[in-house]
C-alpha cells in the first residue's frame, strides 16, 4: 500500500543516463563487476573479481528514477532477488540481495563505488 502522500515522479523523459554504457562497480566486499547496460531495461553483468569472479549474467530490470541521475533498479537472478540504488551523480551503488539458503530466507547487502568506461567487453 503506498502513503496517501506518495507520487512518483519521473524526472526526465530521456533515457536513463545509464543507457548504452558501460560501468565498473566495485564493492567494499571485493566483488567488482563490469555492467554494460544496452538500454533502459537490459543489462549484463560480469562479476571481474572477488567471491563473484566468473559470474556472468543477462538480465531485464524495472527501474524508478527515484531523484534526478538516481535510480532504483530492481530484477531476478537464478539465485537472487536483487534491489539496487545507483546514483550516478556520486557514482555510487548500493544492493541488496535475497536468496534461499536450505529452506531459510537470507540477505545480503554492499555498496561500492561506479567507474564508467569507455567500452563493453565481455
Amino acid at each position: 500500500m503506498r502513503h496517501p502522500n506518495f507520487q512518483h515522479v519521473q524526472y526526465s523523459h530521456l533515457p536513463p543516463v545509464y543507457a548504452g554504457k558501460t560501468f565498473r562497480y566495485d564493492y567494499d566486499d571485493g566483488n567488482v563487476f563490469i555492467i554494460h547496460f544496452f538500454d533502459a531495461t537490459h543489462r549484463h553483468d560480469q562479476g571481474i573479481a572477488g567471491p563473484h569472479r566468473g559470474f556472468n549474467g543477462y538480465y531485464t530490470f524495472n527501474y524508478v528514477e527515484i531523484a534526478p541521475c538516481v535510480y532504483f533498479m530492481y530484477w531476478l537472478e537464478e539465485v537472487y532477488t536483487v534491489s539496487q540504488v545507483a546514483d550516478f551523480n556520486r557514482m555510487l551503488v548500493y544492493t541488496h540481495y535475497t536468496y534461499d539458503a536450505q529452506g531459510v530466507r537470507k540477505s545480503l547487502f554492499h555498496s561500492g563505488t561506479i567507474t564508467e568506461l569507455d567500452s563493453f567487453t565481455s
